[in-house]
């Protein structure tokens, strides 16, 4: 057996290998090192994924991993407080944010999100990651006042702890940091004071806190290190026009997930702390980097598959609803202005309702399996449900959208061959295939000698594997 250690972006599978996947989650800090000219040394993050690529002779156990945790994973950006579609339709928005299943949105301190946050939590269980950074008054941007953060803190405890899930340190401050000349010293200053009086405070000391997101690798190393008063790295993971499984488009790999943890989040947490994404998502303004509806809502679903599949432990897409105002900034949401359906909206609520599986912590457990045929550029994770059926997620990781010519693209379906080895008590196999609009339309696979013929698309595809067993829970 001839096995490789690789950083999942980019598997090493030949045309027509049979191979075997071994995905593990670890925890694990500090480092690999593999002893080959052909590998560079490996860092690793807590709760980060490994692939191991093997071409095999011999069946070996893949474990599973929650199919919960993957939901768990998901969040949104919402704007409660701006002036605009937020205020205006905030009935019709809660009732489709109450359908799309998601349970984590981020917002800033505002009597607005604080309203909003307690209203969603009775309501639909949502909570709310609380995005700090008050500013001394005057005309956008004026430097932040770290004598505010007391009151912030205070108004969250009296107005909104119960929806609160998360304390988050200031945005974005190295390009809004107004007539701040010492902007370094004030967000490292300010994120020290807002970790030290939340872990002294008994009513909020259990909130994790995450990390002052900034914009650029120059921004990371300056702050420098910020282990001692964050417990998540944050990221903004903006892959512009690009397909989420992209190795990047300038120095360093620039814009592609190894860049963002490589670049941004090792200098923020040198520790290899775990990372939360607080944004990340497309928009649909071609000028400056847009992309189509139909692509976004393929780019959706499999980012945050990516983003999970690499370690990331939530990703906050932005944002819930097109804004409105001119240019790219108002074209993000998941919904449009008139808070119709974007097919990225779709994406995130099908694929919360497929894996969906709140209940108390169990162990996966573990599924032997390989793939034959065309398995090129294929992404895959398995994960299980409580009552023993296995969910079986796999896609291309491959362009959609054309960046040069800003027209959708349709990359030829792999049909593969999936062998299920010593696995009688799989009774029988669903597909559920995403279509381009992000509809799922499902489809009874027949399984033959323990085998199944299915085709990989650019698209989301997951397959259930239903156990003949008893459940792992009842």
């Amino acid at each position: 057996m001839y096995g490789i250690i690789q950083t999942i972006p980019s598997p090493i599978i030949g045309k027509g290998m049979k191979i075997f996947a071994v995905v593990f989650q670890i925890h694990l800090l500090g480092y690999i090192k593999v002893n080959s000219t052909d590998c560079l040394n490996v860092g690793i993050r807590d709760l980060i994924w490994i692939i191991i690529t093997i071409s095999v002779t011999k069946a070996q156990k893949i474990p599973a991993i929650s199919a919960d945790s993957f939901v768990e994973s998901i969040g949104v950006n919402t704007r409660w407080e701006n002036p605009n579609v937020y205020t205006r339709n905030y009935t019709a928005i809660r009732i489709k944010l109450g359908e799309s299943g998601i349970r984590y949105v981020r917002d800033g301190t505002y009597q607005g999100t604080y309203t909003r946050a307690i209203d969603l939590y009775h309501s639909f269980g949502i909570r709310t990651n609380m995005l700090t950074g008050r500013r001394f008054s005057g005309p956008y941007p004026m430097p932040l006042d770290p004598s505010q953060i007391d009151v912030e803190l205070n108004q969250i405890k009296t107005e909104a702890l119960p929806a609160t899930v998360s304390l988050e340190a200031p945005n974005e401050y190295d390009i809004s940091h107004g007539p701040d000349t010492d902007w370094i010293g004030t967000i490292k200053n300010y994120s020290s004071i807002l970790y030290t009086k939340a872990k002294a405070d008994a009513m909020l000391k259990d909130l994790p806190v995450i990390g002052p997101s900034l914009t650029s690798p120059e921004a990371y190393e300056a702050v420098g290190n910020s282990d001692q008063f964050i417990d998540y790295a944050n990221l903004h993971m903006y892959q512009y026009n690009r397909w989420p499984g992209s190795s990047g488009w300038g120095h360093h790999g620039f814009g592609s997930i190894t860049w963002f943890i490589n670049w941004h989040a090792q200098y923020q947490s040198p520790s290899g702390k775990s990372i939360q994404a607080t944004e990340s998502g497309y928009n649909n303004y071609f000028p400056v980097g847009g992309i189509s509806e139909e692509a976004e809502g393929k780019y959706t679903a499999r980012m945050l598959a990516e983003f999970f599949r690499r370690g990331i432990t939530r990703t906050y897409r932005y944002e819930l609803v097109n804004e409105g105002q001119p240019g790219g900034e108002g074209v993000y949401g998941l919904l449009r202005n008139d808070i119709s359906e974007k097919p990225s909206f779709r994406a995130i609520k099908n694929l919360i309702t497929i894996l969906n599986d709140r209940g108390p912590d169990f162990t996966p457990t573990s599924l032997n399996y390989v793939f034959d045929g065309s398995v090129n550029d294929i992404r895959q994770i398995l994960f299980q449900k409580r009552n023993g059926d296995f969910y079986l997620m796999v896609w291309l990781e491959l362009p959609s959208w054309d960046v040069k010519t800003d027209i959708d693209l349709y990359p030829s379906p792999q049909e593969v061959l999936l062998t299920l080895l010593n696995n009688h008590n799989i009774s029988a196999a669903t597909l559920y295939a995403f279509n381009n609009d992000a509809d799922v339309k499902t489809f009874i696979l027949p399984i033959n000698n323990n085998q199944i013929t299915f085709n990989v698309t650019d698209k989301i595809n997951i397959i259930k594997l239903t156990s003949s067993t008893n459940p792992i829970l009842n």
